[in-house]
C-alpha cells in the first residue's frame, strides 16, 4: 500500500521475488509495479491534479501537463509514482534511517543517454544518491532504486517484436533460446530476449547505451525452475563490446547478466551492473 490516500502497488511477479534476494548479492535495491488501469480509476476517483501533487515535483507536474498522448501521458506518470515510491522504500531500509524527504520534493531527471536520475538536492550531504530505472509496456508500469547502477524492463508479448526481430536478436541466439528454452513459444523468446538487453542497456554506465546486437546472449541459467509459467526464472548472460567506428575492438568483452522472467503475458528484466553482483562475471 503506498502513502496515498487509494493507490495500491501492485504484486511483483513471484518469481522474481527469491532471485531479488538469491542471486543479487550485496546490492539494495527496491522495485515497485502499478496496474495502469489502478492508476486511472485513482485519477477518476481522486482527480489527476490532486494525485500529481501527492507524488509529483512541481517541474515534473509541468513535463507531465506537456504530454498530450493519453497513453504517453499515463504511462509517464505511472512510471514516476513507481520510481517515487521504490525510492520511498529504499530510503526507509537504510540503517539509520535518513529524514524521509516527501515525493513531491524528489525530482528525477534525465542525463544526456536519456537515463534516468534523481536529483541530489533534497538528500542530505552524506546520502548515497540510488541509482533508477523506470519501464513501462501494456498495463503495467514498473520502476527499479537500487546501490548500484541498475536497469528494468517490462515488454508485452505481442507480434511487432516478431516483425523486428532481426534488430535485436541474432541467428545464433535464436537458435540458443529455442535449444535452451524448448518449452516456450518464440514469441516468448523474443519477450524475453528485448526486456533481458534492454534491462541491461539500461545498466551500462556509457556515454550511449550498447545496441541491441552489440549485446550478444552466450547462455542460459533456468536453475530456478520450469514448473508451470509462473514460477519461469531464468539468469541470462551476456558479451557486451566496446567497439570503436572502424569496428575495432578497444576494450575486453564486458560481461552481464540479467534476471529475467515470464508475468502474464508479459517479459520482466532486471540487471545490476555491480561487481557484488552474480559473482564470478566481470561488470561495467
Amino acid at each position: 500500500m503506498s502513502i496515498g490516500n487509494s493507490l495500491c502497488f501492485s504484486d511483483l511477479p513471484p518469481s522474481l521475488i527469491p532471485g531479488l534476494s538469491n542471486c543479487l548479492v550485496g546490492c539494495r535495491l527496491e522495485v515497485k509495479m502499478l496496474d495502469l488501469e489502478h492508476l486511472r480509476d485513482c485519477i477518476l476517483e481522486q482527480g489527476e491534479a490532486a494525485l500529481c501533487r501527492e507524488w509529483l515535483h512541481p517541474v515534473e507536474q509541468e513535463t507531465l501537463s506537456s504530454l498530450l498522448h493519453q497513453k504517453r501521458h499515463i504511462e509517464w506518470l505511472g512510471g514516476r509514482i513507481c520510481a517515487k515510491e521504490a525510492l520511498r522504500c529504499f530510503f526507509k531500509n537504510i540503517q539509520p534511517h535518513p529524514p524521509e524527504v516527501p515525493a513531491p520534493e524528489l525530482q528525477i531527471i534525465h542525463a544526456p543517454s536519456g537515463r534516468p536520475l534523481l536529483h541530489p538536492g533534497p538528500l542530505s550531504g552524506n546520502m548515497a544518491i540510488p541509482h533508477v530505472s523506470i519501464s513501462h509496456s501494456g498495463k503495467y508500469a514498473l520502476a527499479l532504486a537500487a546501490d548500484a547502477p541498475c536497469g528494468i524492463d517490462i515488454q508485452e508479448n505481442r507480434e511487432p517484436l516478431g516483425r523486428i526481430q532481426e534488430r535485436f536478436c541474432s541467428q545464433a541466439e535464436g537458435w540458443l533460446l529455442m535449444r535452451l528454452l524448448p518449452g516456450l513459444e518464440p514469441s516468448e523468446h523474443l519477450t524475453l530476449l528485448w526486456a533481458a538487453k534492454e534491462s541491461v542497456k539500461k545498466a551500462v554506465l556509457m556515454e550511449s547505451m550498447p545496441g541491441f546486437l552489440e549485446l550478444v546472449l552466450n547462455s542460459i541459467d533456468f536453475s530456478h525452475g520450469l514448473d508451470h509459467p509462473g514460477s519461469l526464472l531464468f539468469t541470462f548472460a551476456f558479451n557486451a563490446n566496446d567497439q570503436q567506428e572502424s569496428g575495432e575492438t578497444t576494450l575486453p568483452p564486458m560481461q552481464f547478466q540479467a534476471l529475467v522472467c515470464l508475468y502474464h503475458g508479459y517479459g520482466v528484466g532486471l540487471c545490476i551492473s555491480s561487481a557484488a553482483s552474480f559473482p564470478g562475471f566481470q561488470h561495467a
